[in-house]
């Protein structure tokens, strides 16, 4: 096993550091209670230009590294220049009764004036580059964007080149407050730091009057932006963005760069730890070894970008991935000169505990610490905790480190990736640059919506060529983003494909039924076990009471309105092999490892099919029966219960599919989905991811209109309002519940938010999301939907979950 520790090798291009000056006297202003401007901004720049140097991008078109290191000092040197006016020291100095009005006065923001010194910053800075005039001005404007949403989200590039008349008259009145002796201190620290232009009063003062016509005239000329079809402006803007606003918070609350954890792992660490497992000698696993070992020599070239781990379900693509990917990490330090970040991405939340615990798992058992600034979580309900050798840190230290990416090895779900990728929300960006030089794992990848196939495309291969990146997808079904000559195949799929017959799908759509008539036709089998995946959570429950009625055995129910808590408890019971009978709604379906023999699914997309295959025989000896996926076709009084959640077109052309076939053996699943993409291609629109690349071109993040933007992606879509509601179903629920009540009483608004960060995991465990239009919409009790021990009966049923009244079957 190589496990070395070694020095990190930046990007060849090195950047240099900030200047510092320690012989002057303090300025007398300060940037937070406590921490003087001068050192808030000149180490703000320290920490952007480290991450520059660590990052391998070396140029967005004709702006090289060189240029982007003087942009990212002169926008982080300036980014805080608003917080030296009179309004803003007040305001900080002020008691915390006071603080609330002065926060809202206008004056006391300091976003535009920072953005206006930054923009004139920028232009003197880049004089004596090799850049030419509009060049000059357009990343002059590029940073005055990033520094003027520091504090907020990205919006349209048209509309921030708009000065209204009341800004020039705030910006006027903020100039004039500031105390010009502090300025001339302050400026000097700055030019020490390496700002080529003068911050002065006068200067301020031209600049606020003349910011006006000088948007006006780059507004003109952002009109061609789409034209120019160019995403490279894009991720320049957000590499950019990122960089400034990650500094800008580590160094406020972490205070520097912790650094990166140097130590070099290799796929020995998986090998050894398979090994200790020793598993038995079936056909399966003897295939899944064969695969491992075949990716795993693969020879690669790093010209390519794009690689592809396309395996039926159940033969270890986990294992394989991460020892691949820490293989090439390898690679890639030695041949490139840069040490890449690991980004495993993956669709559920379920699935991420399970695979983060197995690389746990590995890394522990050779003997290696998993600390957080090695092995990373990151999803919406993360523990806050950080840490690094020894050290652990403070929780809105740590808070800041996570959401930050600060790992090596992070595992996270698509929603967190993507909405880093596409995305106008300062907190999904901060964390862009960390995408650069990064090897992106992207499991169960057919997860994707049709429609942001295109845009997904577009945007992951210009990641690939202008951060340095690589792109692992990870699949049993890999659909069309890409055609199929543009991914590099790390193992003979058609192979596996064909070695085995583990289980047949059968359809058996000819009539459609309703859940009483699928009950009578439905035949139990002594000794075989059973796993009835619906459509709806409405249609599961009915099933399900009816099925407990046939038989004794204990029957386990999911769905999202049973707790998290108790959810997790049924599907380990169930990879436990104590659960004979299952009835569940489609959350079942991608990476969740458990096996049963015949599997009833009603009629779903043809690649969900797929995925619930996978739950069917998954550790096949090669001699015993085939496992059975069972299509059905169910439906109420007005319509099926696919057509509530799936589109139909999807639909249509599964049965199409399905209803030319009597049996379909699993050697065949490859070439039937894989005809299933084809159609789905020629049949569906590709206009939605149309319409966010021209938003891209356009660098249009928000809008005020109706017109499409960057905002409006959402890789997750809400068809319905939904509220969370908190479920006391035993002691612990009860304490965690006792917690939320004190956290309420805190006072302070960002002590409250740390407070509940540290039990946020946890609250969530009893917490559900309900239709918001149900008839017995729980009391609401201090801010939050709640249901007592005393009123559980009432509201909620500890097998199927909430009790929803006065909602359709989509329920």
């Amino acid at each position: 096993m190589r496990c070395r520790v070694n020095q990190l090798k930046p990007g060849s291009n090195r950047v240099g550091k900030v200047k510092t000056v320690t012989t002057l006297p303090f300025s007398k202003l300060y940037s937070h209670p406590d921490k003087a401007l001068e050192k808030h901004l000149i180490n703000s720049a320290e920490l952007a230009l480290q991450n520059l140097s660590q990052s391998p991008v070396e140029s967005f078109d004709i702006f090289n590294k060189k240029i982007l290191k003087e942009v990212i000092v002169a926008s982080c040197l300036c980014h805080d220049i608003g917080k030296s006016t009179e309004y803003f020291q007040q305001y900080l100095s002020s008691a915390e009764g006071k603080k609330k009005k002065l926060r809202e006065k206008d004056e006391t923001k300091h976003g535009l004036l920072s953005a206006v010194s930054t923009f004139y910053a920028v232009e003197k800075q880049l004089e004596g580059e090799q850049v030419q005039g509009d060049e000059r001005t357009f990343m002059s404007f590029i940073a005055f964007i990033i520094v003027r949403r520091h504090h907020g989200d990205l919006r349209d590039v048209l509309d921030e080149a708009l000065i209204s008349t009341r800004n020039e008259q705030i910006l006027s009145n903020q100039v004039e407050s500031i105390d010009e002796n502090k300025l001339i201190v302050l400026n000097k620290y700055l030019e020490g730091a390496g700002l080529k232009q003068e911050i002065s009063k006068d200067l301020l003062r031209k600049w606020t009057s003349s910011i006006k016509s000088d948007l006006r005239k780059i507004r003109r000329k952002l009109r061609g932006l789409d034209k120019r079809q160019n995403i490279n402006f894009y991720l320049m803007t957000n590499y950019l963005y990122s960089l400034l606003i990650d500094a800008d918070k580590s160094e406020v609350v972490v205070g520097k760069n912790i650094g990166r954890k140097n130590i070099t792992l290799d796929s020995s660490i998986v090998n050894k730890y398979k090994r200790s497992k020793k598993f038995k000698k079936t056909h399966i696993n003897s295939l899944r070894e064969r695969a491992y070992q075949e990716v795993l020599n693969k020879p690669v070239d790093l010209k390519d970008r794009i690689f592809s781990i396309n395996l039926p379900t159940g033969l270890g693509k986990t294992f394989i991935s991460y020892a691949f990917a820490l293989d090439m990490r390898n690679r890639i330090e030695e041949e490139k000169g840069f040490t890449p970040r690991i980004i495993y991405s993956l669709p559920f939340l379920s699935i991420i505990e399970q695979n983060a615990e197995k690389l746990e798992q590995i890394i522990t058992y050779n003997g290696i610490k998993a600390d957080t600034n090695l092995l990373l979580k990151h999803h919406h309900l993360s523990e806050v905790y950080y840490k690094k050798d020894d050290n652990e840190f403070e929780q809105d230290q740590a808070k800041i480190l996570i959401e930050g990416w600060n790992s090596e090895i992070i595992v996270t779900t698509f929603v967190q990736l993507f909405h880093t990728l596409i995305s106008c929300k300062n907190k999904s960006l901060r964390k862009f640059h960390r995408l650069s030089g990064s090897i992106i794992i992207l499991d169960e990848v057919q997860s994707i919506p049709f429609k942001y196939w295109l845009l997904v495309k577009e945007i992951l291969k210009k990641i690939t060529t202008e951060l340095d990146s690589y792109i692992i997808f990870v699949t049993a079904t890999e659909p069309l983003i890409f055609e199929r000559d543009e991914v590099v195949p790390l193992a003979d799929r058609d192979y596996y494909f064909n070695a085995l017959d583990r289980v047949v799908i059968k359809p058996k759509i000819e009539r459609d039924m309703t859940i009483e008539e699928f009950s009578d036709y439905i035949e139990i089998q002594e000794g075989k076990s059973y796993l009835f995946v619906f459509n709806t959570i409405k249609s599961a429950e009915m099933f399900y009471d009816i099925l407990q009625r046939k038989i004794d055995d204990e029957i386990a129910f999911l769905s999202t309105h049973v707790t998290p808590f108790e959810r997790l408890e049924r599907i380990d019971k169930m990879r436990k092999g104590e659960i004979r009978f299952a009835v569940t709604t489609q959350l079942i379906e991608a990476g969740v490892d458990i096996d049963f023999d015949i599997v009833y699914r009603d009629i779903a997309p043809l690649d969900s099919i797929n995925q619930t295959a996978g739950r069917c025989n998954r550790n096949w000896c090669g001699q015993s029966d085939k496992g059975e996926i069972i299509i059905i076709s169910l439906k109420d009084e007005k319509r099926l219960y696919s057509d509530y959640i799936y589109d139909r077109v999807l639909i249509d052309i599964t049965r199409k599919i399905l209803a030319s076939r009597q049996e379909i053996p699993e050697n065949e699943f490859l070439n039937v989905i894989e005809n299933y993409y084809r159609e789905m291609q020629r049949r569906k629109s590709s206009d939605t991811s149309r319409d966010l690349i021209q938003a891209v071109y356009k660098l249009k993040y928000d809008s005020v209109d109706e017109a499409v933007c960057i905002r409006d992606f959402k890789l997750i879509s809400e068809d319905y309002p939904k509220v969370d509601v908190f479920i006391e179903i035993n002691e612990k629920s009860r304490d965690v519940w006792q917690k939320y009540l004190e956290i309420k009483e805190i006072e302070n608004l960002f002590n409250r938010r740390l407070a509940f960060s540290e039990i946020k995991a946890d609250f969530y465990m009893f917490t559900i999301s309900i239709p918001m239009t149900v008839d017995n919409l729980p009391p609401e009790v201090a801010g939050f939907r709640y249901v007592n021990c005393c009123s559980l009966n009432e509201y909620y049923d500890t097998t199927s979950g909430f009790k929803c009244q006065g909602v359709t079957a989509i329920w």
